[in-house]
């Protein structure tokens, strides 16, 4: 019987144990949890939207997740007669060197997101599939290097435009890779009426030999596409001191294209250096918009 006892005794202090173990991982896994979240919250993103006090969203395409930062209630959003200017990001950082991914993409110095921020015409920024930390399961490192401007990504940004706004022009407007999406989404939202592109990826072909990047397998090239109709303006910006989109790209790009201007600026970079130049372009795309509204 004292034998039995003592069993019990050692049996209730192992499941104690075990209990005390399991408890104490739940807490850790939870702790741990925070922090992740923490961690995507803390993206200088984040921090940008934060000290702005602008809120947002997160908008499912079905496919994949985005970022949605509007500087208008949904109400406006869909009644106003003047169009909204939607900011699509450049690629940020795909790679952290030639053989290794990025476990996050997301620039830490988003260009076109402070431009939203700082805009005073009726805006949206919306963020591309698998940046932004969103936690989205439909995500891999392939949406944000080889296949950044597939079918897929493209479809799913028209799709969350085509949910959130109803009845107002839409004004495109993208940096570099965003650029690229900007273009592929045009072709295929009637609400668009213009796009404006800033140092603009828009012919993958030639970026990557090029800069002998492996090829973007599963993506679209604005290059090798249709133009787009003569309805659609479109402005593209660039440098000559760009040593990561050439200029005679571009030069090549609006010349196949209908109702597209080029517009050359002494930008020393590809990416910061295009702030000492925010203010005359934002400038543009409000003359863009007031024509717009006068001819509704």
């Amino acid at each position: 019987m004292k034998r039995l006892q003592i069993l019990n005794q050692s049996s209730i202090r192992l499941n104690n144990h075990i209990s005390g173990l399991f408890f104490g991982l739940i807490k850790w896994l939870s702790f741990f949890g925070v922090l992740v979240f923490l961690g995507a919250c803390s993206l200088p993103a984040y921090k940008l939207l934060a000290d702005a006090e602008q809120g947002y969203q997160v908008v499912s395409s079905g496919t994949f997740k985005h970022l949605w930062v509007s500087n208008e209630s949904y109400d406006l959003l869909n009644t106003e007669n003047v169009p909204v200017m939607v900011f699509i990001e450049g690629d940020g950082v795909p790679w952290e060197a030639m053989n290794r991914i990025a476990f996050e993409p997301t620039p830490d110095e988003p260009l076109l997101l402070k431009w939203f921020l700082a805009a005073n015409s009726p805006g949206v920024y919306l963020g591309r599939p698998c940046y932004f930390d969103l936690g989205d399961d439909a995500c891999s490192a392939y949406w944000f290097t080889h296949g950044r401007y597939s079918e897929p990504v493209v479809t799913s940004l028209i799709t969350v435009l085509k949910k959130k706004i109803h009845n107002r022009d839409i004004i495109l407007v993208g940096h570099s890779g965003g650029a690229a999406l900007a273009m592929l989404v045009a072709g295929h939202l009637k609400q668009v009426k213009a796009v404006v592109t800033i140092a603009g990826n828009l012919n993958v072909k030639a970026w990557v030999e090029h800069h002998r990047y492996s090829d973007l397998t599963g993506s679209l090239d604005p290059g090798a596409m249709p133009g787009l109709t003569c309805n659609i303006e479109q402005v593209h910006y660039y440098s000559s001191s760009d040593s990561v989109i050439q200029a005679k790209w571009l030069r090549a790009f609006s010349a196949s294209q209908c109702n597209s201007s080029l517009i050359e600026l002494p930008v020393k970079g590809h990416d910061q250096a295009w702030e000492e130049f925010q203010g005359l372009i934002m400038e543009n795309l409000r003359s863009i918009s007031a024509k717009l509204t006068q001819e509704k």
